[in-house]
């Protein structure tokens, strides 16, 4: 009898193991991009230029079941900005971002942002820019830091799954109807602790069903860009087992193509303001 109880705890807890999955590009590797002097400027005026590069990176799913599916339409007393429940929820699996900056000049200091917005079953985050007092201001990303490079240099950093959880937080919060989208998402707030944030915080949170990362640089107008370029690598630590494990062989596209992996619902864009890269 003993052995039995013991073996059906040592099985329990290896059903609540999390498993570990890297999400690389296509064929395997690090996710890399960069701005370099080719790059066209993303938003340009008398004012000054914005050079922004994005590289979006979709997760893999598996399929949900007909189950869990049914199971979304029981809303019950929920307050959610959403007509129906996510399939993928806030808590299912966490996401770290590991990255390397590197200064490609050899001559020139850089000021560059590496940023990060978010996007779920319903909705995806795209800050725009906007010009104060003669001064070109974007509207903060959803996690960004400013980094100065000197000539040649690398920086490395994390992106903590906490830090990745409140970038899903403020997605949903901001879609909820707050008033300033700016201040749920900027670098100092925390959503959870904030009275300005809370109120507007939904019942359910939707998980990222991917992000967008990239790099942002401002310059005078008609100035050159940075030359410099990122390299990053994703980890998801799965908790319920959502994650579809992609081999290197395989292609998200096509697993997707071929009914293996889920396709999310197209997220809606929704950020303070939409502005596109200036037609050449």
């Amino acid at each position: 009898m003993r052995s039995f109880l013991s073996m059906a705890l040592a099985l329990a807890a290896v059903g609540c193991v999390e498993q570990q999955h890297y999400v690389t590009p296509p064929g395997g590797g690090l996710w890399a991009f960069a701005i370099d002097e080719d790059t066209p400027p993303f938003f340009t005026s008398e004012d000054g230029d914005v050079f922004l590069v994005e590289q979006r990176i979709d997760l893999p799913f598996r399929m949900p079941t007909a189950d869990e599916l049914a199971a979304l339409s029981d809303v019950g007393d929920a307050q959610i900005p959403y007509a129906s429940l996510p399939w993928l929820r806030r808590g299912d699996f966490e996401i770290q971002i590991d990255w390397t900056l590197s200064n490609i000049s050899t001559d020139d200091t850089v000021d560059v942002a590496v940023t990060v917005n978010g996007y779920n079953e319903f909705h995806e985050y795209n800050p725009g820019i906007q010009i104060v007092d003669n001064e070109v201001q974007p509207d903060f990303s959803q996690w960004e830091r400013t980094i100065r490079l000197e000539p040649g240099a690398r920086r490395s950093g994390t992106i903590r799954q906490e830090e990745l959880d409140e970038v899903a937080v403020d997605l949903a919060t901001v879609v909820n109807g707050v008033p300033n989208a700016n201040q749920i998402v900027h670098p100092q707030n925390h959503s959870a602790v904030d009275p300005r944030s809370q109120m507007f915080i939904p019942d359910v949170i939707p998980a990222l069903t991917g992000v967008r990362m990239g790099l942002r640089a401002q310059t005078g107008a008609g100035g050159a860009p940075p030359t410099v370029v990122i390299e990053a690598t994703v980890r998801v630590f799965d908790m319920r087992g959502v994650i579809a494990d992609l081999g290197l062989e395989d292609d998200l596209a096509t697993c997707r193509a071929e009914g293996r992996c889920w396709t999310p619902l197209m997220p809606v864009l929704f950020g303070p303001a939409d502005i596109a890269p200036p037609v050449p």
